[in-house]
This record gives structure tokens, sequence and C-alpha cells, in this order.
């Protein structure tokens, strides 16, 4: 009778072993998930942002021959250069300032429900970036689109 209680204690402790690590598989199997899913998130917001360099945001109607604004430029709907994702405003993309592109998360891992449209008090998930004019020793600092910028990405989501 000894000899099956003492059995029955190993078995109960070799299978609440084995129960943990496989649990605990799955929930690095999650994270891992989620920090690839960020690293591709910043690389693909990082990759958009560099196509927005050859926009001029400060000519209204880029082709002399047309009359009217172009859309997308400014004095029309939305201005030149413009981030679709981006949830505020309709500023440049590279213009200096913070831009919020949470809505590039939706339908990932970092929000799966895609019912975040833009960052609220740091709640994640939250994605935003913010430019900064420098001077790179052209004599453009501080002259709006014409500087240099530095960016600065920010992203915060759940890791559970």
């Amino acid at each position: 009778m000894v000899e099956v209680a003492v059995a029955t204690v190993i078995t109960a402790a070799a299978a609440m072993a084995v129960f943990s690590v496989v649990l605990s598989s799955f929930a690095s199997q999650t994270k891992g998930d989620k920090n690839a899913a960020a690293g591709f998130a910043l690389k693909q917001a990082q990759q958009t942002l560099k196509s927005y360099v050859s926009a001029d945001p400060t000519n209204a109607n880029p082709f002399s021959m047309a009359s009217s604004p172009l859309a997308g430029a400014p004095g029309a709907s939305t201005s030149v250069g413009h981030w679709a994702m981006e949830t505020v405003g309709t500023q440049w993309a590279l213009a200096a300032g913070t831009h919020d592109v949470t809505r590039l998360l939706n339908g990932t891992v970092l929000n799966p429900t895609s019912g975040g449209s833009g960052c609220t008090s740091n709640n994640p998930p939250c994605l935003r970036y913010v430019v900064k004019n420098i001077d790179c020793g052209f004599g453009f600092a501080g002259a709006g689109e014409a500087a240099c910028k530095e960016v600065v990405f920010t992203l915060i989501y759940a890791d559970d």
C-alpha cells in the first residue's frame, strides 16, 4: 500500500513537471509571435515612411497645366504626402511633430480585434513616431520641409 502511494506521488509530480514545460512553451511562443509582429510592424512603418521623402508638401499643384489643386494637395481634401494610416490630421508624413499610425497594427496579433484607431493615454496597442527637424550641414535646420529629419518610433503593445 505504501508503494502504491509513493508511486502515485512520483507520477503526479512528473505529470505536473511535464504540463508546466508544455504550458510555458505555449506562453513563450505567444510572446515570440508578438515580438516578431512588432518588429515587422516597425520595419513596415519605416519602409513606408521612406516613400514620403519625395513628396512636395509645399506645392498645391505640381502640374502647371492643371487649374485646380490635385487630390491630396494642400487646398484639396488632404495634403500632399499624407499617410492614410495616420489617425489625426492631414499633414505631410514627415512634418515635424508626433504622428499616430496605430491603425497599421489592426488585424495583427498586436491588435487582432482591430478596435483601436489611435493611441489614447498610451493604452496598448499604440504606434507613434516623432519627426524632428535637424541641421544636417546644409543650412536648413528648422526650415520645415527642407530640413533633414530625425524619426523616432514608439510601439507599445500588451505582452501577455
